[in-house]
């Protein structure tokens, strides 16, 4: 069968270091996703960074090592690219990539810093026809896909709570141009896994408001955007599904950066959506409850768990939730590997995309609206 060549840009702890880690289910790394599926040949890497540069070189002797990625695109023609820089780095590194006319992109979450640069790349891979995967790897993790389809069974959803806790700052605007705050590092991820679970056969969609409009704010709660001072900016992007949130219990540290805040969404799906992250917390914690009216889906890092309606033994007459035991739980999640495995189905022509540009944008225009309101 045809073999893809591949290069990776950036090899530091997405890019290669992760897959050293012995805790970790393997393989945690862009390197060793791209070297353990047999259908990819890992021809080139590159990093600015010499010493992670001989680091990797020392362990990819198959390989040509680059230090700037002009020089790569310059001598090598990889079928795919995977971009695995800092988020400052996103727009140049992915819009190179693109350039350079690869089958595919494979893009780190999340797409970019902002919307507006997002928007960049996105107009770059449209014009260069070049599709992009986004690594947002819990669309690709058996646990996951597992806990979706299982939504099914638990009757019409009634609440859903996505939490995001660990020691790092929530929001520091200081880190604009670096992106190093959890709102958008860590939230991607939270943000996204949200709307995958939200989303049925098609993904969210963006919409451009006029934040003088208010007949745009109807069918859901009422937004604090409104309450912005933002007479330059006339137009807003917002998400279709999760868009116009009430924000509480915001906590500023005493530099006054944002350390915790609370999201709060209604959608046609579910009424009562909340996405709540703390960098306040002495450990890292990312978990997701979905309440439906038969049942409950408790998925985080590591674990899975169902529950169904059953009647119960503590009190007679009423119904209890049990863990559902007739499920397969997946011992692993293969996160990684699944989305090697759907970038090269995709080549294949036997697949679409599960994470694509498009969907990292809708996360990412979550994530900006409700920077807009707390920052």
């Amino acid at each position: 069968m045809q073999k893809y060549t591949a290069a990776l840009v950036g090899l530091g702890r997405i890019g290669y270091s992760l897959g050293l880690d012995k805790n970790r289910e393997q393989p945690a790394s862009h390197t060793m996703a791209l070297l353990n599926n047999p259908r990819i040949n890992l021809i080139a890497g590159c990093d600015t960074d010499s010493i992670a540069l001989s680091k990797w070189q020392d362990a990819n002797k198959k390989a040509v090592g680059y230090s700037d990625s002009a020089n790569l695109y310059a001598r090598c023609r990889p079928d795919i690219v995977t971009v695995a820089v800092n988020e400052n780095a996103h727009l140049k590194e992915a819009v190179e990539a693109i350039h350079a006319k690869p089958k595919l992109v494979i893009l780190e979450k999340p797409v970019a810093l902002n919307l507006l640069e997002a928007e960049k790349i996105q107009q770059e891979a449209e014009k260069f026809q070049v599709p992009v995967l986004v690594n947002h790897e819990r669309r690709f993790a058996e646990d996951f896909k597992l806990a979706k389809s299982y939504m099914k069974k638990i009757g019409e959803i009634q609440s859903i709570r996505a939490e995001l806790c660990s020691s790092l700052c929530v929001y520091n605007p200081a880190e604009e141009k670096t992106g190093a705050y959890s709102l958008i590092h860590d939230g991607t991820h939270l943000v996204d896994a949200v709307l995958f679970f939200l989303e049925d056969d098609l993904p969210s969609t963006l919409k451009k408001i006029s934040l003088e409009n208010p007949s745009e704010k109807k069918g859901g709660l009422l937004s604090r955007a409104s309450d912005l001072n933002n007479s330059e900016k006339k137009i807003k992007t917002v998400n279709s599904l999760l868009r116009f949130p009430i924000v509480t219990g915001v906590f500023r540290d005493e530099e006054k950066n944002v350390r915790q805040f609370s999201a709060h969404y209604s959608t046609s799906k579910c009424p009562d959506v909340t996405i709540g992250i703390s960098g306040r917390s002495r450990f890292f914690g990312f978990e997701i409850s979905i309440t439906g009216t038969e049942g409950r889906i408790c998925i985080g890092n590591g674990y899975l768990k169902l529950y169904h309606r059953e009647k119960s033994s503590l009190y007679s007459g009423f119904y209890s939730l049990l863990n559902d035991r007739s499920e397969s739980l997946p011992k692993k999640t293969f996160y990684f590997s699944n989305m090697i495995q759907n970038a090269v189905d995709f080549l294949d022509g036997k697949a679409n995309l599960r994470s694509t540009l498009q969907t990292g944008i809708n996360a990412l225009s979550v994530l900006e609206e409700i920077k807009e309101i707390i920052k």
